[in-house]
């Protein structure tokens, strides 16, 4: 009993006697914040002033901090140097800002993918130019230095598109409560209304528009910590519809008129610990989000859970594996035709990238084992001389992926024969990562169709 008493009492004074084995920050430094004011890069990192760590303590803080800094989308590259003198440290946060302001002219395509567009454009002998859109874009981020976003659009063409939208990560002393609003309105020509053969079915009105879509949308943030985020949403939507897209589908707006609305009140939490949001190789992300419907004019009245949880670590040298699960229950079965979206949009199964499949509820997961071909590189764009664009890097990666899913569809399933069973979708990828959040992903994918496919898309698939 007396031994171990004894061995209890030197790990004590080993614990709180000798402290010599903790470091204390004497000093933080930032770099490079020409427009980002200091407290935006303090609300991100996770070690302070005259605070002592152990030296691996501090280290995970330091690379913590370093990936939060660049999740904030401000920065093309943020470095995080320590200098040891005894039991005092000295950080240097050295960063690269970003160009902030963005009027850039339209020209793009209007279809759900590249593929989709392409294979419309081919059937047309390459002469239908009619799904183009051109307008111009203004993004002003980090508005005032404080991460504040400002978006203006006037698109027009094949999919008119006018919004303006604000945000605010935090706005009171504790950097906790945010704002973010958002007015936007569609108008389009060529609308579809409704899904057959697993295909959008258009209709084409030559003189007026045949669907407007008018949308409002706010939320308040509330963001304590560093990783967790809790949000309340408000939305309102209300469509416009011509009386011809009425009569070939009466389940567009379900309500016996043109025009139909409806409010969502949606409460959502997010765990983000990935090291970089738009192409993470390591860490996890949970989501939830539950949204109560309100029929205005149209009977959109249901409950609506979406939940969603990836993983992503390395494995050994240069091999990540990268997974997500993410599903869907929704409280009503029967749902108008303009309020639902199932896969073939946001969420998709690759392999599938030319359907669409309509559904209330859904499960979606998503595999893939990459290779690093070439690690992240960095150089020097030659006869530019601006420092937001001067450097730049670069990294390839090789990757192997699987997705499963399915879609449970309650309405129209005798017409689209991909809901109500498995899908799924093999293949490979190869994947280029640029600054600016820039992607370019080229896949060869086979669905269990049989169907053999090579896609290209400009996002993360997860």
């Amino acid at each position: 009993m007396r031994s171990y008493l004894i061995v209890l009492l030197m790990l004590f004074c080993y614990c709180f006697v000798f402290p010599q084995n903790n470091i204390t920050i004497s000093s933080i430094t930032i770099k490079g914040n020409k427009i980002t004011k200091e407290d935006v890069i303090f609300r991100e990192i996770t070690f302070a002033k005259n605070n002592s760590y152990s030296i691996s303590d501090l280290q995970n803080r330091i690379e913590e901090s370093k990936e939060n800094l660049i999740n904030l989308k401000l920065f093309n590259f943020v470095e995080i140097q320590h200098a040891i003198n005894k039991n005092k440290v000295n950080i240097i946060i050295d960063l690269v800002e970003r160009w902030y302001f963005w009027p850039y002219p339209i020209l793009e395509v209007s279809e759900r993918n590249f593929n989709s567009w392409w294979n419309e454009f081919k059937a047309s002998n390459y002469s239908d130019l009619s799904r183009l859109n051109y307008g111009v874009y203004l993004n002003w981020e980090n508005f005032r230095g404080r991460n504040e976003f400002i978006q203006i659009k006037l698109r027009k063409g094949f999919k008119e598109h006018y919004l303006i939208a604000y945000k605010i990560p935090y706005f009171n002393k504790k950097k906790t409560i945010g704002f973010k609003t958002r007015f936007q309105l569609f108008r389009r020509k060529k609308s579809f209304y409704k899904t057959q053969n697993n295909t959008l079915i258009y209709y084409t009105s030559n003189d007026a528009f045949s669907t407007k879509d008018y949308e409002f949308n706010t939320e308040i943030l509330y963001r304590r910590g560093i990783h967790k985020t809790h949000k309340l949403k408000f939305n309102f939507f209300k469509t416009e519809i011509v009386d011809s897209i009425f009569i070939l589908n009466a389940d567009y707006l379900s309500n016996n008129s043109l025009s139909g609305s409806y409010t969502k009140l949606t409460y959502s939490f997010t765990n983000e610990n990935r090291d970089y949001i738009k192409y993470p190789l390591h860490g996890y992300y949970l989501s939830l989000e539950c949204s109560k419907h309100f029929s205005g004019t149209s009977p959109v009245n249901h409950y609506e859970v979406i939940g969603k949880a990836e993983k992503h670590i390395e494995l050994k040298n240069r091999f990540f594996l990268g997974s997500s699960f993410k599903g869907r229950l929704a409280s009503r079965i029967n749902q108008p035709y303009f309020s639902q979206r199932g896969f073939g949009f946001s969420d998709y199964i690759r392999g599938y990238e030319y359907y669409v499949i309509d559904g209330q509820d859904f499960y979606l997961s998503k595999t893939i084992l990459k290779y690093r071909l070439v690690e992240k590189t960095k150089f020097d764009i030659p006869y530019v001389k601006m420092k937001q664009f001067k450097t730049s890097h670069y990294s390839l990666y090789l990757g192997v992926f699987s997705d499963t899913g399915y879609i449970i569809d309650n309405q129209s399933s005798k017409n689209n024969n991909l809901s109500n069973s498995l899908l799924w979708g093999n293949g490979i990828s190869l994947d280029y990562v640029t600054y600016y959040d820039k992607l370019l992903r080229i896949e060869f994918s086979v669905n269990h169709l049989g169907e053999k496919g090579v896609f290209l898309h400009f996002s993360n698939p997860f």
